[in-house]
């Protein structure tokens, strides 16, 4: 290995592993805030437990969503080849919102019956989700050449999977700040159908791209 690839593969380990950090620093303030008044007696610990209950149910909802965006930036950097400025910048503002994620979990979980908070809290995840679309358009720009190689279609359907989830989050955004709360509490339900119709065609172009191959 050459010293320039040597160096362009610590740069490129140095990010990924900066960004495993962030993730673990978010899901540890995802926690943080859930605490019980430091002066309690056995008779009113579960009544005060009781009082939580807001908390950890955002707790549960944003450890779930955060270990998405995890797993999503975990498939997505295991192709780099190589260390590239523009993905990285692009990755710098993906963490952006994963950073953003506790503060707008404590707010949702402290006002669940708000409209706003929620509608913050979708943003949020919109957010993730449409940064999460950018860096994969640079890192798979040039017909995929830091990642491998990429087909024009593949490359289509994989920005649309990852554009996926912040379309569903924007939508439970619009209906937060439009008085329609029940909707938006349950925007989430609609990514299960939308990601596992993407999901199909994505399996369906694999099967064509495999017997193109034996064919050729």
């Amino acid at each position: 290995m050459s010293e320039d690839a040597s160096a362009d593969r610590r740069m490129l380990d140095r990010m990924i592993f900066f960004s495993d950090a962030v993730f673990a620093f978010a899901l540890l303030l995802l926690a943080a805030d859930i605490r019980l008044p430091t002066s309690i007696d056995d008779s009113t610990i579960w009544s005060q437990m009781a009082t939580l209950a807001p908390h950890f149910a955002s707790f549960l909802i944003s450890f779930a969503l955060a270990s998405l965006w995890w797993a999503v930036h975990l498939s997505a950097t295991r192709e780099l080849r190589t260390f590239d400025w523009p993905t990285t910048l692009c990755n710098l503002f993906f963490l952006l919102w994963i950073v953003l994620l506790p503060f707008a979990a404590d707010t949702f979980g402290a006002n669940m019956m708000a409209d706003a908070p929620l509608g913050l809290y979708w943003i949020v995840n919109a957010g993730a989700s449409f940064s999460m679309t950018l860096m994969f358009f640079v890192m798979s720009r040039g017909g995929g050449r830091l990642i491998g190689g990429i087909g024009a279609g593949e490359r289509l359907l994989r920005l649309t999977q990852a554009a996926a989830p912040g379309a569903v989050f924007a939508l439970g955004a619009y209906w937060a700040f439009s008085g329609d709360i029940w909707l938006s509490r349950f925007c989430a339900m609609l990514l299960a159908p939308v990601m596992m119709a993407l999901g199909v065609i994505a399996g369906m172009l694999k099967r064509r791209r495999a017997k193109a191959a034996q064919a050729a």
